[in-house]
């Protein structure tokens, strides 16, 4: 082992403070669902497990938000320190740690139902991830999932010298001692080679592009996501030999545009896969026509296949929720052959019941009962890109008040953080146990209304405009930062309207967002 305990991973900023879906083990049973693959029901003696989990939002938004104990790892102190705190205001029971993957694997841990990992399968060394399968076959019990996601090597091979670049300038060359101006320096140095226009630029035109793409993003992810000393990128069926060592076997995708390869691929090039019978190679294949940057898997421990029927009929009793009213629905999606309307013939009848129902969640079962010109296959396809879209979630069957208290307790906790900063963009939604995507303002506009008791636009500008005075910010419009008090006040009311049009405060009472 390194003497090192940052064993060369980046720890000299903190990771930011983002979520993500595909960790809730109430999300991942709903796409093993979807292919066809039986998992148990969820319950209170259940135990999740994530390694890696930065600043813990997506931890502890599902530990609020879902049945079960939640335990993990993050050996940076800060960010176990941070999550830790999260726990604390949701009054979490919890095992949160600052321990490296072989610490934790020698401690005495219950057998786990889920371990999660996002990301860092492709940012630790060879060493540690022989320790993460060495504690998949410990604690993972039968019938258990491992989700992981990682950097696929169908769409990173191009840019992988452009990562190189940039991380050895960084490590070798630049002359500052704040990592954040040494990502400027090195994405800065790495666009001035390119526009020298060197042999390997004129091979990879598109090399510049990707570099002034990643100057866009945030500094601080840049850091974890490329800096670190381990970086690495594999193919689908590398990982799917790796964890068949652990008893694995691979069970689909969290990305449920797996489910629409209408909007994805050609009939052409749906007919060539359907040809291939090895579901690992036609998987493989399939990275090779969306040219695949990231995967998000999820792997099980005896793997166990329902029967069509017995698929049918469980996603026919799941309950789902609409996000937002149905006159927001967008009327098109896109996909990698470009945009596809929405056929309105069947979202709007779709949309106009969830909303009768006072946006109530509503089985597949109720909805053919409701809408018999509606099959179960057009229904299903609607609901998936909805939840595909983030405009929809697949619902909880049972919810204890403990929960809910939980959930109550993190989501009142991180309204009143909104008033000092906006690194939280999410709440925890007990109906669903997924978390539900609120930026700053939305936040404001809910603690105007359910803590604060204001019900109009006006009021609820006015209030978001004061936490704007006391952070000394300013409203951003088109990209210009608007400084007249008057001229934001509108923008902001206009923001409140679109709030209010949209029924979010309805829909956060069927969501028991708050208490």
């Amino acid at each position: 082992m390194s003497t090192t305990w940052t064993d060369g991973y980046q720890t000299e900023v903190n990771y930011t403070y983002g979520y993500y879906k595909d960790l809730s083990p109430n999300y991942q049973k709903f796409c093993l669902l979807l292919n066809g693959v039986d998992s148990p029901t969820e319950n209170q003696d259940h135990t999740h497990c994530e390694l890696g989990f930065g600043q813990g939002v997506s931890l502890n938004i599902h530990a609020a938000s879902e049945s079960g104990q939640f335990l993990g790892t993050d050996f940076n102190p800060a960010h176990a320190a941070h999550a830790t705190m999260l726990a604390h205001q949701a009054q979490i029971s919890h095992q949160f740690y600052d321990a490296s993957f072989e610490e934790l694997l020698n401690k005495d841990l219950p057998m786990l139902d889920s371990i999660s990992l996002h990301g860092i399968w492709s940012w630790i060394s060879h060493e540690n991830q022989h320790i993460i399968l060495k504690f998949i076959r410990k604690y993972l019990k039968p019938n258990g999932i491992v989700y992981i996601s990682y950097n696929c090597v169908t769409g990173w091979a191009a840019n992988m010298p452009i990562r190189e670049l940039f991380h050895s300038h960084f490590k070798f060359n630049s002359v500052s001692t704040n990592p954040i101006q040494k990502v400027k320096d090195s994405l800065a140095f790495s666009e001035a080679l390119l526009n020298q226009n060197p042999n390997f630029a004129q091979r990879n035109p598109n090399a510049i592009k990707k570099v002034q793409d990643l100057q866009q993003q945030n500094p601080n992810y840049l850091i974890h996501e490329y800096l670190n000393q381990d970086w690495q990128c594999f193919s689908f069926q590398q990982v799917v030999r790796i964890l068949e060592e652990t008893k694995l076997t691979y069970a689909g995708s969290t990305d449920l545009s797996a489910h629409l390869d209408n909007i994805n691929f050609s009939e052409e090039h749906q007919q060539f896969l359907n040809k291939i019978e090895h579901p690992i190679f036609k998987e493989q294949c399939r990275d090779y026509f969306t040219n695949t940057q990231f995967r998000r898997d999820l792997f099980i421990r005896g793997k166990n296949n329902l029967s069509p029927l017995e698929t049918r009929t469980r996603l026919r009793n799941t309950p789902f929720a609409i996000l937002v009213a149905p006159e927001h629905f967008p009327k098109t999606i896109t996909g990698y052959l470009g945009q596809f309307n929405l056929i309105p013939d069947v979202y709007e009848p779709l949309g106009k019941l969830f909303k009768e129902a006072n946006y109530a969640p509503q089985t597949i079962a109720t909805i053919e009962k409701k809408l018999p010109d509606q099959s179960y296959e057009k229904i299903l396809n609607a609901l998936v890109i909805l939840c595909h879209l983030n405009l929809a979630q697949p619902c909880q069957t049972d919810v204890s008040e403990e929960t809910l208290k939980h959930a109550h307790q993190l989501n009142r906790f991180i309204l009143e953080q909104a008033s000092f900063h906006n690194n939280y963009q999410v709440l925890a939604c007990p109906i669903s146990g997924i978390g539900l995507n609120a930026d700053q303002f939305t936040q404001l506009f809910y603690r105007a209304h359910f803590i604060d008791g204001l019900k109009t636009a006006k009021q609820f500008a006015e209030y978001a405009q004061q936490a704007l005075n006391n952070l000394g910010w300013f409203i951003l419009d088109k990209g210009e930062t608007i400084t007249d008090k008057a001229q934001s006040l509108a923008l902001l009311q206009n923001k409140a309207q679109i709030f209010l049009d949209q029924d979010l405060i309805k829909i956060a009472k069927q969501l028991k967002l708050f208490a």
